[in-house]
């Protein structure tokens, strides 16, 4: 769809932008404004009209500013609420920017509009990254390119020089990160950049560092974290995602009709037109149940579960601070490790308790103490290639292999 621009000879006086979204009615298409949250916040979907919240799925955003006296429309296609609205903010800047230089007597050129810059092209990335039902893998991805972009100070993607990369990795070795956090931020940068379609090929190569095994929660772990945690939801959540080794999204999600329990089964699904979510990697999946699992999510929707639909929700709505909520009662029970960086750090957040942790164990249990085919693993994990479930296996430990060992016949 083509998007008017304004000229830019004549003078602005009115700065003002406005988000609308062009929805269709029983009466046609037509502009109306955007509805705002309490917090700010784009509400998706809803606009006022006749001065009442209307909810219209089918429609995209548009931004109206003027150009003189008349109103020009720039529409966002394929925006979401948070984007369409750091638009409307960016436009805004842009046309007060514009009236500075007016005044000063300064000549403004504008920008391409078809040019996008390396922070329009990061939140389309990390956008379509969430799409495919990778929350952790977007953080992750945001925490990199976030501190890449500061680093390498360049503003669209044909300025990127190899350089960049090394500059990135010197400021990240200068903070005092090590070799392995550095060679996974350098990953997390180089599927960015891979996004955008640049030759990786040329970069400099990441700092090579000693590979360590996965990590998982020991059964003394285990059993001190489930005596410590009072709280009936986050103590039913550990215990759900370690017995089976659903991801924290999957987790948020998850609704009581995802049981069955005569199946003794929980079904993993999407739920894409009621909370917009995506199985990552499209691979919906069911799970078997242990008798003290099912019996526990039975006992806890009869007790606390009330009208709501979602096993742990917060405030009727996916809880999105499940890492967070750990974190803070790992802390309360007195089982930081108290020697990493988070415990040592100002929030004294443990670096070895993650909800992901959950999971390496649930795949590690399988193989070593169920004795299950890796094949059937892998599909249990929800992993689309053998390779994936490997990376979560941790060997067995001393003891496990010291009693193979005296068991065996030598000659």
């Amino acid at each position: 769809m083509a998007v008017l621009w304004f000229s830019w000879g004549k003078p602005v006086a009115n700065t003002k932008v406005v988000l609308l979204r062009r929805v269709k009615t029983d009466n046609g298409w037509g502009h109306y404004p955007a509805a705002y949250a309490a917090n700010g916040r784009v509400k998706s979907g809803v606009v006022i009209v006749a001065g009442q919240e209307v909810k219209h799925e089918t429609g995209y955003y548009e931004l109206r500013y003027y150009d003189g006296a008349h109103p020009v429309y720039e529409a966002l296609p394929g925006a979401s609420p948070t984007e369409a609205e750091y638009k409307r903010k960016k436009k805004a800047a842009e046309l007060s920017a514009r009236v500075v230089a007016q005044k000063a007597g300064v000549q403004v050129v504008p920008a391409n509009p078809q040019r996008k810059t390396l922070a329009e092209e990061l939140k389309q990335f990390l956008a379509d990254t969430v799409e495919r039902g990778s929350l952790e893998a977007a953080e992750v991805y945001k925490l990199a390119c976030d501190e890449f972009l500061q680093a390498a100070g360049r503003q669209y993607a044909d300025e990127i020089m190899p350089d960049d990369i090394a500059r990135f990795h010197r400021a990240l070795q200068q903070r005092g990160m090590s070799k392995r956090t550095v060679s996974n931020r350098h990953s997390n940068v180089k599927a960015f950049l891979l996004y955008l379609g640049l030759n990786t090929k040329q970069l400099p190569k990441p700092p090579k560092f000693d590979k360590t095994m996965p990590e998982i929660n020991t059964d003394q772990e285990l059993a001190a974290l489930f005596a410590a945690v009072k709280a009936p939801r986050e103590n039913l959540l550990y215990r759900l995602m370690v017995q089976t080794g659903v991801r924290e999204r999957e987790a948020m999600h998850l609704e009581w009709n995802d049981i069955d329990a005569e199946r003794k089964i929980l079904k993993l699904q999407s739920k894409i037109k009621r909370w917009g979510f995506r199985m990552k990697d499209f691979e919906e999946r069911e799970l078997p149940l242990t008798d003290d699992l099912l019996s526990r999510l039975i006992d806890y929707k009869r007790e606390h579960a009330g009208a709501n639909n979602l096993i742990f929700s917060k405030a009727g709505k996916p809880d999105g601070h499940m890492l967070r909520s750990l974190k803070r009662h790992v802390r309360a029970a007195g089982l930081n490790c108290g020697k990493c960086d988070g415990c040592l750090g100002k929030r004294r957040e443990c670096e070895n308790w993650y909800l992901h942790k959950f999971r390496a164990t649930y795949c590690t249990k399988l193989l070593r103490t169920n004795k299950l085919d890796i094949r059937t693993v892998q599909q249990m994990m929800g992993h689309g290639d053998l390779e994936s479930t490997m990376r979560y296996l941790r060997p067995a430990e001393n003891e496990q292999t010291q009693s193979v060992i005296n068991s065996m016949n030598w000659w």
